[in-house]
């Protein structure tokens, strides 16, 4: 554990620069975002948006990461360590995902004043009553659900593809990018075909999910999307355990 905290740590001092840009980036867009709050809305607040866009990015901080280890011949250092190899890949995959979850967390608590001012504003501005009836127009705890599934199925399943990526490009000798770019068509293309079967199935299990969100007009409205990130988690775990088993088999200190 002690060896998985010191990687951890040292993979964050390496990424410090990454890690500091994209969290104050997520701060400084949603304060921007906040200002766009009134009567008449800004089109700014629609940058909110943005920092959930760094799912679709911070696995390939993962791939980065690695390449760049690898073509400096930094990795021996960190390989001789008395650590199975799997673990220093585990402890890049850590600080992916804490980043992302820090990301996701600074983002929806603007994305949740922004919803509460804006609910405020509506309300505040419907003169003869009728929209009053539908305030809240989405439940606190539904708008925090869905803005973390929306966000973990992109992170999750590109993270475990980036991890398989990872081990196929420590194990081919030559045509690295093309491998990863393989890799990566292979994946998308396995997620995709296998998400039906697998979210029918997972619906037998947990069943579905009933939205709290007065939008529609009273209906309960029953949504998927939790089963969709247990699949993409599921998926995720496929991918590490994939990129981990070849770290382990192929990559020699």
């Amino acid at each position: 554990m002690n060896h998985f905290v010191a990687l951890y740590l040292k993979e964050l001092r390496a990424q410090r620069m990454v890690v500091g840009i994209l969290l104050v980036g997520t701060l400084g867009l949603s304060i921007y975002a906040l200002t766009g709050i009134g009567p008449s809305p800004s089109p700014r607040l629609a940058l909110i948006v943005l920092p959930y866009v760094s799912a679709l990015g911070l696995p390939f901080l993962l791939i980065h990461s690695i390449s760049t280890e690898w073509t400096g011949h930094t990795h021996y250092q960190i390989l001789a360590l008395p650590v199975p190899r799997w673990v220093v890949l585990l402890a890049k995959v850590a600080l992916v995902l804490s980043l992302g979850l820090a990301i996701c967390l600074i983002s929806t608590v603007f994305l949740q004043i922004i919803a509460d001012r804006m609910t405020g504003v509506i309300v505040a501005s419907d003169v003869g009553g009728h929209r009053a009836a539908a305030e809240p127009y989405i439940g606190d705890g539904t708008l925090w659900a869905m803005a973390s599934i929306a966000y973990g199925m992109f992170l999750l399943p590109l993270l475990g593809i980036a991890c398989a990526a990872s081990g196929v490009r420590v194990m081919a000798q030559r045509f690295k990018g093309l491998s990863t770019l393989a890799v990566f068509v292979a994946g998308g293309y396995l997620y995709a075909q296998l998400k039906s079967p697998i979210v029918m199935a997972l619906q037998k299990v947990f069943g579905r999910w009933q939205l709290d969100m007065a939008i529609h007009g009273g209906a309960p409205h029953m949504s998927d999307a939790h089963l969709y990130l247990i699949y993409s988690a599921l998926f995720a775990a496929l991918g590490i355990g994939l990129g981990a088993l070849l770290f382990e088999k192929y990559v020699e200190a």
